[in-house]
């Protein structure tokens, strides 16, 4: 049953829900539900580092980075922040920039960067030997980048045999392995930092530092691996960076 005024209308509870509803939805209340700001919808998105890092885990390091390559600014930042203790027995190492401390004699870290050359799959080992070392070496190729079938073929100095009688065999250097860099002795100065705080400067010294093999001749890293011996005036250990194929 529902309730009638005289004039037709409504009465009771119905009638001022009806009102209530109209006077909601208004002309004059119009404005004030347009002006309402709207909630923006918030996409949560990674960011690189943080791909690179789940696919890392999924998938290891080299998938990781082949998949979400890392940029100039953080490659060089990687690369400078990448140093490495020189340790015994055969140490790999990424390809790459290479900065390595603890050598005897070295006035500071052995930086180099180093690419493979074997066309498969290779590893980069560090070894720290004594002298005398024990092996061949041969050089193969005619200086060319090795990168097509029909150029000429990269200049490589190649391991050909190991002798009993040196430290190369026990000490991890296999046949076929590549040289690709080795420490060597020079003159240079060294700057103690007592001697810079009361005013001096530095001093002539026997320094060890590191010579690419790829970037001098073939008599140039015999000669710096002999440099090494006591007999040249080195400490009788060599660091050999050496290239193998897997």
């Amino acid at each position: 049953i529902i309730p009638k005024t005289t004039g037709g209308g409504l009465v009771g509870p119905r009638a001022s829900l009806c009102y209530d509803r109209m006077h909601l939805f208004s002309p004059a209340s119009l404005p004030l539900l347009l002006a309402v700001p709207r909630v923006p919808t918030v996409v949560m998105q990674r960011s690189d580092a943080e791909r690179r890092d789940q696919l890392r885990q999924l998938f290891g390091k080299k998938a990781a980075d082949d998949l979400v390559p890392l940029t100039s600014r953080e490659r060089a930042e990687a690369d400078a922040q990448e140093v490495q203790m020189l340790q015994d027995g055969p140490q790999e190492l990424e390809w790459g920039a290479v900065r390595l401390v603890d050598v005897d004699m070295a006035d500071g870290p052995l930086e180099l960067a180093l690419q493979p050359l074997l066309a498969g799959p290779s590893q980069l080992l560090c070894l720290r030997l004594d002298m005398p070392l024990g092996m061949a070496l041969e050089e193969s190729g005619d200086g060319g980048d090795g990168g097509d079938e029909d150029a000429p073929q990269a200049r490589q100095i190649v391991v050909t045999e190991l002798l009993d009688s040196g430290s190369a065999r026990g000490g991890g250097v296999e046949v076929g392995d590549l040289v690709r860099a080795t420490t060597y002795v020079t003159m240079g100065m060294s700057y103690p930092a007592w001697q810079l705080m009361l005013g001096g400067v530095g001093k002539p010294t026997l320094l060890k530092s590191v010579l690419a093999a790829e970037k001098a001749s073939f008599e140039t890293v015999l000669a710096a691996i002999g440099s090494n011996g006591q007999e040249a005036q080195g400490n009788g250990q060599v660091v050999l960076f050496v290239e193998r194929g897997g």
